[in-house]
């Protein structure tokens, strides 16, 4: 009896740390912009789960996108369901770590190790 114990306080264990962090993904609810001398990004997260977006390059749109996202611990997840200018492919996903979230801002660290500073827009 104390081993299937064990085996299910193992389970409830591993299951919280993959939940979705409903508290942080609705800080994220909202319109989003990013901007450096070279490109903008914008995303719009919206309360079902989906987003829509779009990246230019040099004032040049270059992808226009939506998908499916959520927050699972300290990651954002993207998982991109169709880009209207072909450059993501349907099914591709992306994983950016969440540094910090405000009310009018979040930071994430990106897969090649940009930070980024996202403002909230309206």
């Amino acid at each position: 009896m104390k081993a299937v114990l064990a085996f299910i306080s193992l389970l409830s264990l591993a299951a919280c740390a993959t939940v979705e962090s409903p508290g942080r993904a609705q800080q994220l609810v909202g319109n989003w912009r990013y901007a450096d001398q070279i490109q903008s990004c914008h995303y719009s997260f919206k309360t079902d789960g989906s987003f829509t977006g779009e990246v230019k390059l040099r004032k040049k749109l270059i992808s226009k996108f939506r998908g499916r996202w959520s927050v699972r611990g300290e990651t954002l997840l993207y998982n991109y369901v169709n880009d209207t200018l072909g450059r993501i492919p349907a099914g591709a996903t992306d994983r950016d770590q969440l540094l910090e979230i405000t009310k009018d801002s979040f930071v994430i660290q990106a897969a090649n190790g940009e930070r980024r500073r996202y403002v909230r827009i309206p």
